[in-house]
């Protein structure tokens, strides 16, 4: 069975408990598959991000992380376990305007797509970039403004693949199997204060992001509390 390990923090775990979670259980994924990982320190992207990818170690096979600002597409469940079995690379579920013209399907490490909102990552090169990060990065002035700020989590592990598993294959899925969805939660804004909506290139099923729509606009108007699922302790993993 494929394994979930969803990022989040605490300002959205009531879109991962209300909304994430049961749209994944919905299609048939196993409550004990999917696991959370809470920034509940406030450590920041990129500090989070390693402590979850340490989750992974000495765990067989791969891990399908997930952001906590996203919709899963119709067929994710079947998609997510078919890439599961019948490969052990990298696989990106999400590609944006930023991965410019970079194609689907087999490619190299190089040139897979920014894919943190939907990345299957092999357990042993996620926590090997983990401590990568945590012993060579951080506190490391070269990259002072990286770590003092949490960001860039992403890129770091696109230059550790790159650098320590540059002959590896990855593969960019088309369709997505999911959509960024922040804008319909809070959004995320810039420094001119305005929203700014990254949506996937390769999105088929948009009548989802409109349902899930009339669902938070149900919910804000109505004032309807749906009960929570408790978070999975993630020391289970």
């Amino acid at each position: 069975m494929a394994k979930y390990l969803i990022h989040t923090m605490p300002k959205r775990k009531w879109y991962v408990q209300e909304f994430l979670i049961p749209s994944m259980i919905k299609q048939g994924i196993r409550i004990e598959d999917i696991f959370v990982y809470s920034d509940d320190k406030g450590e920041g992207n990129l500090r989070a991000c390693m402590n979850a990818f340490m989750l992974c170690k000495d765990k067989p096979g791969a891990t399908w992380h997930l952001q906590d600002d996203i919709i899963i597409s119709h067929d994710f469940k079947e998609i997510t376990e078919k890439y599961d079995t019948e490969n052990d690379n990298i696989v990106c579920g999400f590609k944006s305007i930023y991965d410019g013209d970079t194609k689907s399907g087999e490619t190299t490490v190089e040139n897979m797509w920014f894919s943190f909102l939907c990345i299957r990552i092999p357990n042993k090169i996620a926590s090997d970039c983990a401590e990568w990060v945590l012993n060579s990065i951080i506190g490391n002035p070269i990259y002072r403004e990286w770590w003092e700020k949490g960001v860039n989590d992403d890129m770091l592990f696109r230059r550790y693949v790159g650098e320590h598993h540059k002959n590896e294959k990855a593969y960019n899925l088309k369709p997505n199997i999911v959509d960024h969805i922040d804008y319909l939660i809070g959004g995320t804004v810039n420094s001119n204060a305005r929203i700014t909506v990254i949506r996937s290139a390769y999105w088929t099923d948009e009548y989802l992001v409109n349902e899930l729509r009339q669902e938070l606009e149900k919910r804000a108007k109505l004032n309807i509390c749906i009960p929570k699922i408790k978070l999975i302790d993630t020391t289970d993993m």
